[in-house]
This record gives structure tokens, C-alpha cells and sequence, in this order.
């Protein structure tokens, strides 16, 4: 029924509670003592949501449409289901903000198949915590990668007004997969002539790594348009920052036709599924950018230049005060490290 004023006033008081529907979600309760009170409700999950809006008639009728229909408009803090969430989170904080996604949305599908149903407010630290220690049985380090993420989107719950506090506010990498020993792989001269020697499609892209210091994501997000004589343009690296490195005549080589194995023609996955399975290697793509930065300093490069060669933020005072880009600093250093690479592959002492 439609419900005015003058019905309201003239309902007959009822033998039981009973509710009437209005529209968007309002119902008025009417109890046999003659009370009425208005209440939204949502259904989510299967199960009913509600949310009281006040005593009729201190609440009009129009006030009590007002407050549904901007009810309507949003999510009851009670329905949002940790599966919701990890979607919500995903799509407003990590999606504008971060070139690369993938990693991140492996932890948001496994959260979304583990407790996705779930609402954040029957969410406890303990089912948290048993899905990450049965994930790292398997792979400690994604169980530690998957709890960092998930403290982040449980955080970001927190600012919405979804939940008073994070159920793995306390929670740290020693009930998922452990603390972790940073990697501090560094190639050999060996390595590196072996690597040269390497005649796999994929040796082209890997000594570009070598040679720039890129990230495989960022050499292969790159397009032949993207480069500008004897300089390669990376539009946004993982954390939406430009980025350029100098080629010297060594990298132009490699790229060939502008292309070869560059440019996203072999996926990161299958570059680094090769080396652990077939060529048997020890390092991997990114140890590549780590021997490119170690070099450079045993070359005597500055610390501060070899940080803007890798994009990195320069910290501290660096980071408000100093914005000069050492473009003459980081050629030369780039300069410097193809000679050296070649002084190496060539055997030269």
C-alpha cells in the first residue's frame, strides 16, 4: 500500500508486529501497543539487513523516504562481504594507482574463493590466519604477500566505516609463511659471458635487463614508438612513475628490428618458467636489475645517480628538495656498464 500521513494515522493497531512496505526499502513497524517506527531493509547473502531510522510521527514519512532512499543509495556497513571488499579495495586503491596488477589480484581471487561469502563482521582473525598457513604449507612467501595485501584491503574497511578494527591488525609474516631472507644474488663474470653465450630466443631480452637495470614488466610494456633515438621511454612502471634509460649502441643492437624478443612478445612467466626449468640457472630476471645496480657502484656511480637509473625515489631531504634528473650522469653510467659487460664477455682482464 501506499502509505501518506492520513494513513498512517487512521491504521488500526494490530493484533501482532506487523510491517508495512512503502518504497526503497522502508518499511513501517507497527506494534499492537500502538507504536510505530520506521525501518530500511536490505537482503544480502540470503539473509535480511536492518537499520532503524526512528519513532513515527518524530520521523515524517518524508523524512523517513529521505533517509531510505540515500540508504539506497550506498551499502550498509553490516551486508559488505570480505569477497565486496577485496573487489572494492581492488578497483579504487590498487587499480589507478599501479601499472602492474596481477600479483595483487592472485591474493584477491584466493580471499574471494577461501572467505569471499563471508561478512566482514563474522570475519575473525582466526579464519584469516588458517587459510594462510594452509597456503604457505605450499608457498610461504605468496602466504606472506597475500597477508600484507589483504592487512591493506582489511585497513581500507577500517576508513570505510565497514568494521571498528582489523581482524589481522596484529597479524604478522610469522603466522603465514615466516620471515624471509632478502635475496642479494648478484651475477658472476661467468654468469654473465654464460648469459651471452645463451643462443634461446629469450637471451635478447635478458641482456637488456642486464644492460638498462629495467624490470621485466617495464621492458616489455615498451613499444618501438617508445623509443627516441639513443633513449627508451617507459611510460609508467609498477608504481605509475615515467621512467627513461639511455641505450648505449650495445642495447640498440639487441632490439634488433625493434622488437625481437622485446616488447612483450614473451611473457615474464614463460622467461622465468625457462630459466628455472630448462636452463637450470640460479638467478632470476630481477637479480639482473641487482647486478646492474651492484656493478654500477663497483664502477664508482654514485649512489644517488644509480638510484635515478632504477627510478627509484630518492629519500629523505632528496626526495622534497632535489628534483634534477642527472641525465648526463646516468648516460655516462650506462655508458660505462655496456663497456664494462663487454670487457667481461670478451674476457678481457
Amino acid at each position: 500500500m501506499a502509505l501518506t500521513e492520513t494513513t498512517i494515522r487512521k491504521l488500526k493497531d494490530p493484533a501482532k508486529e506487523k510491517l508495512i512496505g512503502d518504497e526503497r526499502g522502508l518499511y513501517l513497524r507497527c506494534y499492537p501497543s500502538g507504536r510505530r517506527s520506521w525501518l530500511y531493509r536490505s537482503r544480502k547473502g540470503g539473509s535480511w539487513k536492518t537499520r532503524n531510522l526512528g519513532e513515527w510521527p518524530a520521523v515524517s514519512l518524508a523524512e523517513a523516504r529521505n533517509k531510505s532512499a540515500a540508504l539506497s543509495k550506498t551499502v550498509l556497513p553490516e551486508s559488505v562481504t570480505f569477497g565486496a571488499l577485496l573487489d572494492e579495495w581492488f578497483q579504487r586503491r590498487i587499480e589507478p594507482r599501479y601499472k602492474v596488477t596481477k600479483n595483487i589480484e592472485v591474493y584477491v581471487t584466493r580471499g574471494k574463493a577461501e572467505a569471499g561469502s563471508t561478512p566482514l563482521s563474522q570475519l575473525t582473525t582466526k579464519r584469516l590466519t588458517d587459510i594462510l598457513v594452509e597456503y604457505a604449507d605450499a608457498a610461504p612467501v605468496a602466504a606472506n604477500r597475500c597477508l600484507s595485501n589483504w592487512k591493506l584491503a582489511l585497513r581500507y574497511a577500517v576508513e570505510r566505516g565497514y568494521i571498528e578494527r582489523s581482524p589481522l591488525e596484529n597479524s604478522t609474516a610469522a603466522v603465514a609463511g615466516g620471515d624471509e631472507k632478502t635475496r642479494d644474488r648478484v651475477l658472476t663474470d661467468d654468469e654473465i659471458r654464460a648469459l651471452w653465450n645463451d643462443p634461446h630466443g629469450h637471451t635478447p631480452l635478458l641482456k637488456f635487463l642486464l644492460l638498462t637495470g629495467l624490470r621485466i614488466s617495464e621492458a616489455q610494456s615498451a613499444t618501438p614508438a617508445n623509443i627516441d633515438g639513443d633513449i627508451l621511454h617507459i611510460p609508467e612502471n609498477k608504481s605509475s612513475r615515467p621512467h627513461w634509460v639511455h641505450l648505449p649502441p650495445l642495447a640498440i643492437a639487441l632490439t634488433g628490428d625493434h622488437g625481437g624478443y622485446l616488447f612483450g612478445q614473451r611473457g615474464a612467466t614463460s622467461v622465468q618458467h625457462r630459466l628455472k626449468n630448462t636452463a637450470k640457472v640460479t638467478w632470476t630476471p630481477h637479480d639482473l636489475r641487482r647486478t646492474f645496480a651492484t656493478r654500477l657502484a663497483g664502477l664508482g656511480v654514485p649512489t644517488h645517480v644509480i638510484e635515478k637509473c632504477l627510478n627509484h625515489s630518492l629519500g629523505g631531504v632528496l626526495a622534497i628538495y632535489n628534483r634534477h634528473a642527472y641525465e648526463a650522469e646516468r648516460q655516462e653510467a650506462a655508458t660505462r656498464w655496456a663497456a664494462e659487460v663487454l670487457r667481461i664477455v670478451e674476457g678481457k682482464v
